[in-house]
Parts: structure tokens; C-alpha cells; sequence
């Protein structure tokens, strides 16, 4: 508009300065248009906020475990929480994973599937975690197995051996411990060419965890030729075991397979050296653990278990772990739980590390599939991948020797 009105003002300037005769007419030149404003820029982009990561903020990253810390299996849970808590704090205190610190959550489920359930939707729904963590128990952890997976939640480094958390593959799942079927043919392996068994007798707890184990120890022993000459189970909720000490002497076998739980496992030990009954003992790794001893006294004299990690009370590998849970827990003696939960909160903490600052559900995942022949020194080399979610694939086996676990094999698989 400036240029148009001073080309009028010349115009006018030109008009005044003519000579007074008339003026010859001539068209009326077109007026200059105004020059065409310039095109307003777009309104600027407003940011798409990256999604909210559930239990991930700019200082923390926010972790669920469901666990018994109370009733007849909190002999597992405590020291099964406590290793992994002991193992964040000191990550925590080392300054965290890329600037967070982990905030663990911890729900006690008393071995309970309908707790478990419970415990699930308040750590997904209210406290938003980002992962579950070594939930412990086949019936308990496969309770809430399809709502994890529907919402997208990780859950890591299950404290069962359940073939359910590879079978079928599962994108959202991790195993960790060598699972039940594969140390059922293991064991089956080791008793008849190392301990030279051929009368064998199983005791097991009447469930998913013991049934699956005693099956697979079964079909391995058939696949030898040999028919175990008793079977027994067990109630989770039983207390008293002569009835059971006595059915399996009656049986006269050389070697009880033996897939159960603590309190029962100790119970049976010291029915059976009440009546004399003196066979060779191989155990699941579930009871490859000082609690065992404490509880069976010198009844547990001479057993075998399997195991799929380092002594923890003396293993130079384990020196680290002794350190962190005495300086965290000073009342929590190093044993066989306390040392799985702090070796999957290794594994957790350097999926954490690999996933990189930009935190997602889905980089976690697969910074756990990128772990090739890993270890912290605390178990065996293992591997997960695209599709394969197992975990370890070995086991050793230990022995009660003047009242403390020794191993008496390296690690090793079919």
C-alpha cells in the first residue's frame, strides 16, 4: 500500500507541473498493484509428546514382584525379594541406569493364585510399573500369565521352571531358571549313570511345579528301561509325612527323587531317619538351599540336589553378592534364593543399561533378547533371542557334606 499511494502522490506532483493548454486525452494508465502480502507461514507444529512409558519417568523406573512373605512358602519369597532389593539398592546407590533409580514394588501374595491376580492389577493398574519381576510359583505366576500379556507388561526371570514361560514362545515373558521338564531328564540322566540307581522312587507335590518335574524325571527313566517302583504325593497343605516315609520304604527303592518344597522336603528326611530308611536322596534345585539344612538338621546328611547357580556361600563368583545382601540385609544369611532373585536383578539391570535412556517396553524386551552366551558369573552362560525366552539350559548338582551344600559336578546340559 506505501508504494501505491506515493506513485499517486507523483501522479499528482506530474499533473500540477503541465502546461496549461488542454490536455490531450489518453487512457488512464492501470494503477500498480499492490505488491501481494507475503503467505503466512503455517501455524507451527505443536510437539507430539512421546506416549507416557508406564512406570518410567524422568528419575525413576518403577518395577512390580509378587512373592509369598507370608504363610507356608515365605521361607522362599523373603530371601527371594531380598536379593533382588538388595541388588537395586546398590545400583541405586551407584546412581541408578542412565540417571533413574529403580523404585521396587513389592506384593505378597502368600503363594496364593487369587491373591496373585489381586497383586497383578494393583501393580499394573494403580502403581503403573513398568515390569513384574521374579514372581514366584507355577499355579501363581500362570494366574496372571494372560492379563500380563494383554496389557503389554514384561514379567522377567519367573522363580518357577515351568516350561509355560517358553512353551509357547511368549514376546512378553522370561524364564530364567532351567525349567522343570529339562532338569526332570537331567536328573533322570545323572542318577541311573552316575549314582547307578535302578530301583527309584519319586515324591512330589501334587501340582503343576511337582507334576511337571516328576513327569519329565519319569519319561527319562522309561526312555532307560526303568519303571520307578513307587510313586508319592503330596497335599501343599500336609504337615505330617510318616504316612509317606513309610509307603516309600515299603518300596525298597536305592534312590528317592524327591520334587517339593522345604518344609515338606525336611519333613520327609527326618520321618525316613526315624524309621531307618536310608536311600540315596537326589532333590530338584529348588531345595539346593541352606534353609533345607536348617530345617532337616543332620537328616539331610549325604543328599544330592541339582543346582543352576554358584555355592553362594562360598563360591569366589559370589563374593560381590555376600557383600551387597550382608551391607543391605544383615540378617539375611547367603543362600540359594536370595542369590537367584540378585542374579536376575543383574540380568534386569543390564537389559536396563542396553535399552539405552529412551526407556521403552519394547527396547527392554529386546535388549534381553540381545544377551548371547551371558553371565555375571553367577550362572552358567545362556542366551535369549528372538524366539527363545527359556533361560539357562544347564545344571550342576551338589551334596550335603558335614552339614553344608558342595558342589560335586560343573554345570552341565543334554
Amino acid at each position: 500500500m506505501e508504494g501505491f499511494r506515493l506513485l499517486w502522490i507523483v501522479a499528482l506532483v506530474l499533473a500540477a507541473c503541465a502546461p496549461a493548454a488542454p490536455p490531450t486525452p489518453t487512457a488512464a494508465p492501470s494503477p500498480t498493484p499492490a505488491p501481494a502480502s507475503p503467505t503466512p507461514p503455517p501455524p507451527a507444529a505443536t510437539p507430539t509428546p512421546a506416549p507416557k512409558v508406564p512406570g518410567v519417568t524422568a528419575d525413576t523406573i518403577r518395577l512390580g514382584m509378587i512373592c509369598a512373605l507370608s504363610g507356608p512358602v515365605s521361607t522362599i519369597g523373603k530371601p527371594l525379594a531380598r536379593g533382588m532389593e538388595a541388588y537395586f539398592r546398590w545400583v541405586n546407590d551407584q546412581g541408578g541406569i542412565h540417571g533413574r533409580k529403580i523404585d521396587l514394588r513389592i506384593e505378597d501374595d502368600q503363594y496364593t493364585p487369587a491373591n496373585t491376580v489381586a497383586a497383578a492389577k494393583k501393580l499394573v493398574e494403580q502403581d503403573e510399573v513398568f515390569a513384574i519381576v521374579r514372581p514366584l510359583g507355577t499355579a501363581t505366576t500362570a494366574a496372571i500369565l494372560d492379563y500380563t500379556i494383554e496389557k503389554g507388561v514384561p514379567v522377567v526371570g519367573v522363580a518357577s521352571g515351568s516350561s509355560l514361560w517358553s512353551k509357547p514362545f511368549k514376546k512378553t515373558v522370561f524364564g530364567i531358571q532351567p525349567t522343570y521338564e529339562r532338569e526332570g531328564r537331567l536328573m533322570a540322566k545323572y542318577a541311573v549313570e552316575e549314582l547307578k540307581a535302578q530301583r527309584i522312587a519319586v515324591f512330589y507335590q501334587n501340582d503343576a511345579f511337582g507334576k511337571e518335574g516328576a513327569d519329565s524325571f519319569v519319561a527319562a527313566l522309561k526312555a532307560r528301561g526303568i519303571e520307578p517302583v513307587a510313586m508319592v504325593p503330596y497335599e501343599v497343605a500336609e504337615q505330617e509325612f510318616s504316612a509317606h516315609a513309610l509307603k516309600l520304604q515299603q518300596a525298597n527303592p536305592d534312590l528317592v527323587f524327591v520334587y517339593a518344597i522345604q518344609v515338606p522336603a525336611a519333613s520327609l528326611l527326618k520321618e525316613a531317619q526315624k524309621i531307618g530308611f536310608k536311600p540315596k536322596w537326589l532333590m530338584t534345585y529348588v531345595l539346593a538351599d541352606p534353609i533345607l539344612l536348617a530345617l532337616a538338621g543332620d537328616a539331610a546328611e549325604g543328599v544330592y540336589a541339582g543346582a543352576w547357580l554358584v555355592d553362594p556361600e562360598n563360591a569366589p563368583e559370589a563374593a560381590k553378592y555376600r557383600e551387597v545382601l550382608t551391607k543391605y540385609f544383615p540378617d539375611e544369611k547367603p543362600g540359594g534364593y536370595s542369590i537367584s532373585s540378585y542374579a536376575v536383578a543383574e540380568i534386569i539391570v543390564e537389559a536396563l543399561k542396553r535399552a539405552g535412556p529412551d526407556l521403552t517396553r519394547e527396547k527392554f524386551i529386546a535388549a534381553l533378547e540381545s544377551l548371547k552366551d551371558f553371565t555375571t558369573g553367577l550362572t552358567p552362560p545362556f542366551s535369549y533371542s528372538e524366539t527363545d525366552h527359556e533361560g539357562i539350559k544347564q545344571i550342576a548338582i551338589v551334596q550335603v557334606q558335614k552339614g553344608r551344600w558342595v558342589p560335586v559336578t560343573g554345570f552341565f546340559g543334554e
